[in-house]
């Protein structure tokens, strides 16, 4: 199976590859593709995102668009879905961490969870959909140089290291995203 990844980011394109498998190949979008989120939910954002590569891809290739981020306890959720803008429109992981470790300072409850929700679309608008989340804490300051995002500074439940100082195979066990991955394999009939 074919799919086509809607998304410019690097680094969900590299774990998705990971997670979904050897019986799938993942392609991104061609470069240049952007689409406003402007869903409240990661849901209505990851379906605005398959519903735009959708219309660019062709109908023997299944299109995977994912939304996802980190939810907080402390900040009502934030920063949600604005999780990769949260230091301003085009903000980099190192200052959305920084933003969240000033909100945070002081605080006493630093509790998180990371949230991915995936939406498959088939040319035939059929659409598959799984979520998962991973819960945890945020950390006091910046741990670790692996992965990307707000890794560096989520230490998940039942561990003791955050996310950035786990392996590649450690964090897609346990992750939001391996998580629902994991799900959408099963339901698309390619889980190994």
């Amino acid at each position: 199976m074919r799919i086509i990844l809607a998304t410019g980011n690097p680094g969900k394109a590299r774990e998705l590859g990971a997670l979904l498998g050897d019986r799938v190949s993942v392609a991104a979008v061609p470069p240049g593709f952007s689409v406003a989120e402007t869903g409240k939910t990661f849901f209505q954002n990851a379906l605005l995102k398959a519903r735009a590569a959708r219309a660019i891809t062709p109908d023997d290739e299944l299109v995977l668009a994912d939304d996802s981020g980190l939810a907080v306890r402390a900040l009502d959720g934030r920063p949600g879905v604005q999780s990769a803008r949260y230091a301003g429109p085009q903000a980099s992981d190192a200052s959305n961490c920084g933003r969240l470790l000033e909100e945070l300072d002081g605080t006493i409850d630093r509790r998180a969870a990371f949230v991915c929700v995936l939406v498959a679309l088939a040319a035939d608008d059929t659409m598959t959909v799984a979520c998962g989340t991973c819960s945890g804490v945020i950390a006091d300051a910046r741990r670790g140089d692996s992965g990307f995002g707000y890794d560096p500074v989520f230490i998940p439940d039942g561990r003791t290291h955050a996310m950035a100082e786990l392996t590649a195979e450690q964090k897609n066990a346990i992750s939001h995203r391996g998580r629902a991955a994991t799900q959408l394999a099963r339901a698309l009939g390619v889980a190994s």
